[in-house]
């Protein structure tokens, strides 16, 4: 299954965010594709031309809000909530794996440096280095996210900076979304 954030057009000047469940297909009948797609409208919406610093701003929150659900939904189905659990990663160690996916950025050289620091983050805030993917759930993903915004600091004993944040959050999503996809 593949978990995507989408955004619609409304009438009012606005975007809709909404999250697609994407089951794959079917064949009908008459041998016509059927997708099977499920949709969760998060009542989160953006302004489509945002005319000033706060609704600028008032976006990225929102958009923000959305990307965090959508990470809370993709630990859920790593979970197996939608029924179609896939047990053979339960038992294996995410840092292992993340280490496994940091490595292949070898050749990047900025993007290794920023999978290495979200790892030194993630070892951080893991309670144990036999973390395995069982133990991620939404608990996690949201605990996750507060440390990295209010007790994560730089080599120096600076809070993270918003951009440092963020990257590192969208690496660890990313580990999980090439996990299970």
């Amino acid at each position: 299954m593949k978990i995507h954030l989408k955004k619609k057009k409304l009438n009012s000047g606005k975007y809709s965010l909404y999250i697609e469940y994407y089951r794959g297909h079917t064949l009908d009948e008459k041998g016509k594709t059927k997708h099977l797609r499920e949709f969760e409208y998060l009542k989160q919406y953006l302004i489509i031309n945002p005319k000033n610093a706060s609704e600028k701003k008032a976006n990225e929150e929102t958009q923000l809000r959305a990307e965090q659900i959508l990470s809370i939904r993709r630990a859920e189905y790593a979970q197996g909530k939608y029924s179609i659990k896939d047990r053979s990663k339960d038992k294996l160690n995410f840092l292992s794996y993340y280490d496994k996916l940091k490595e292949e950025r070898y050749e990047s050289k900025g993007n290794y440096d920023n999978w290495d620091a979200a790892q030194n983050h993630i070892e951080s805030y893991c309670k144990t280095k036999n973390t395995t993917f069982e133990d991620i759930d939404e608990n996690f993903v949201v605990g996750f996210k507060k440390y990295l915004n209010k007790k994560a600091k730089t080599k120096s004993g600076t809070l993270l900076s918003q951009n440092s944040k963020y990257t590192y959050f969208n690496k660890f999503k990313a580990a999980l979304r090439q996990a299970f996809e």
